[in-house]
């Protein structure tokens, strides 16, 4: 049986713990939500990545969706079995792929956004209204940032690694 932190009793929470959670949990929710043979959560991520931006490359897709690369290439190929996909050579590089939804794919999408939308408000829904558009702005700053620039902080119990220098403020 596991137990859910408790700011109380003194113990830290893990910032990473809780995330992989909250994303298992919005997974789970997703999936009864969506039903059975329903697009998952990071399948719709790539077709609303490649909607919003026709004919990207695998690496833009990558930047836009945060799955890791051999996992977006894997998901991509299976997309393309499922007809939800096309892939083709790029016109400007020749080692990259341009990616594009097919018409099966646009439709799929479509019809997948509203179990998405769904998901999102019951999530949201847990928080109280006036703490909800801080949650997504925060949200927003913890995967804004590339990770070039992140400053580690040398009191964290990350081995005491010293600070990067920031690009931004050449500190």
């Amino acid at each position: 049986m596991s137990r859910k932190p408790n700011p109380e009793d003194g113990a830290e929470p893990s910032i990473s713990r809780m995330l992989h959670r909250a994303v298992q949990t919005a997974a789970e929710l997703h999936a009864g939500i969506a039903g059975p043979g329903a697009l998952t959560p990071r399948q719709h991520a790539i077709l609303e990545a490649v909607a919003a931006e026709d004919g990207a490359t695998q690496s833009q897709l990558v930047a836009a969706t945060g799955v890791d690369r051999s996992t977006l290439a894997e998901l991509v190929a299976r997309l393309g079995e499922r007809g939800l996909l096309e892939r083709s050579q790029s016109t400007t590089d020749a080692r990259a792929k341009q990616v594009r939804l097919t018409e099966a794919g646009r439709e799929r999408l479509d019809a997948s956004r509203p179990a998405a939308a769904e998901v999102d408000q019951t999530l949201l829904a847990r928080l109280p209204k006036d703490k909800r558009a801080r949650f997504l702005k925060d949200l927003g700053r913890l995967i804004a940032e590339p990770p070039e620039t992140r400053e580690v902080d040398p009191a964290s119990k990350s081995g005491g690694k010293k600070k990067k220098k920031s690009k931004k403020s050449g500190v």
